[in-house]
């Protein structure tokens, strides 16, 4: 059972402040590694969507002065998290067709492309195809999960994303989770030097997170600059708009959507797997390479086969997770397409792949209000 990674592999597909969180203050995160771990910023490239995806600059420093480079070691070295691997030995050599569909209003003809993104990008990504280069330069803008730039931009959408994460009763993780779980998961981050009582006041979903993080860290030859914060650097620098789809109370929710016991089951599980890097990066590249040929009904069929395997008492759970995680943002996302369809309003709309997969997704719900929704091949 390996409920734990997959899991965590499609909150990644699922969420931009998953794949791209920030942490602490610069302050903090000097004395709370986890928090500095997650602080992954967006690059503020201002090259076009289309174009390659660089590589992070070489160094000039000492390897005194020099930060530990996690993204550097060879694939199956140690590296300050734990072992490495090459996400480029899963990726598919495969011609990029991601998911877009084109959505027509009957009664006004007028028209909004929506597209499936993906959050993180194997190293060397050589662009989007040229005709959603031409959407993209034929629009007013970019409508995107959430604008993530406001992390790292606004002190106070960072402080209400932290706070967001702590618990407001009074009560520690350890109330929370198992204490098995607890104390595989600070052992954890001991080892890497990583853990301080203050983490004791987030919840167990602001663990998960980090845990996360941690696993996109190891990966070798991965982009944290996804498809999404790629067009929101390429509408800034062209002075188009960035228009955010959802509110960041609505992404931490789904962080920490899942229930205390099923969080505790879902955590041990990848705890238990933490060595296992290798098959991480696989199911992550296999999200990927479904993406890159515009597959997304099996980003959602392997995620509840696997899941099938829950035990019994956290399967209602699963199910109020899923609600709140994926089903119930689509009906949210599909809603936003509509008002931007009858307003006019000429954006080019991405939200993670995964919102498009299954019969609940946003371009059926858009289908089910009465609009032509026509996939592009």
């Amino acid at each position: 059972m390996k409920s734990g990674k997959i899991l965590c592999t499609f909150i990644t597909a699922l969420l931009c402040v998953s794949a791209v969180s920030c942490g602490d203050t610069p302050e903090e995160s000097a004395e709370n590694p986890v928090s500095s771990v997650s602080e992954t910023e967006p690059e503020t490239t201002t090259e076009s969507v289309t174009e390659t995806v660089t590589q992070p600059e070489e160094t000039t420093e000492t390897p005194e002065e020099s930060e530990p480079d996690t993204q550097a070691d060879t694939s199956g070295n140690v590296s300050a998290y734990g072992t490495t691997a090459d996400i480029s030995q899963y990726i598919d050599d495969t011609a990029i067709n991601p998911p877009l569909w084109k959505v027509t209003d009957p009664e006004t003809n007028n028209e909004l492309y929506v597209m499936g993104t993906i959050h993180v990008l194997p190293a060397g990504f050589d662009g989007l195809p040229d005709y959603i280069a031409d959407i993209y330069e034929n629009s007013d803008g970019v409508a995107v999960e959430y604008d993530i730039t406001q992390l790292t931009s606004d002190i106070r959408a960072l402080l209400t994303y932290q706070q967001a994460f702590v618990y407001d009763d009074g009560t520690t993780i350890q109330e929370h989770i198992s204490d098995t779980t607890y104390q595989k998961a600070k052992s954890y981050f001991e080892s890497i030097g990583a853990y301080s009582e203050e983490l004791d006041q987030f919840s167990a979903g602001y663990w998960y997170n980090q845990l996360e993080n941690l696993m996109i860290l190891r990966l070798e030859n991965l982009s944290t600059d996804g498809i999404d914060s790629q067009a929101i650097a390429l509408a800034q620098k062209d002075g188009k708009e960035v228009v955010s789809i959802e509110t960041l109370e609505t992404q931490t929710n789904a962080l920490d959507s899942m229930s205390d016991e099923l969080i505790d089951y879902v955590m041990s599980e990848m705890l238990d797997d933490m060595d296992d890097i290798d098959d991480y990066a696989e199911e992550l590249a296999e999200l990927y390479n479904l993406w890159a040929v515009g597959d997304v009904d099996p980003m959602l069929s392997e995620e509840l086969d696997e899941l099938d395997e829950l035990p019994d008492d956290l399967k209602d759970d699963y199910e109020s997770y899923m609600d709140i995680m994926l089903f119930n943002r689509n009906q949210g996302m599909a809603e936003k397409a509509s008002e931007f369809l009858k307003d006019g309003k000429n954006y080019l709309f991405m939200v993670g792949s995964a919102h498009y997969a299954g019969d609940k997704g946003v371009d059926d719900i858009l289908s089910d209000m009465g609009y032509m929704v026509e996939k592009i091949q």
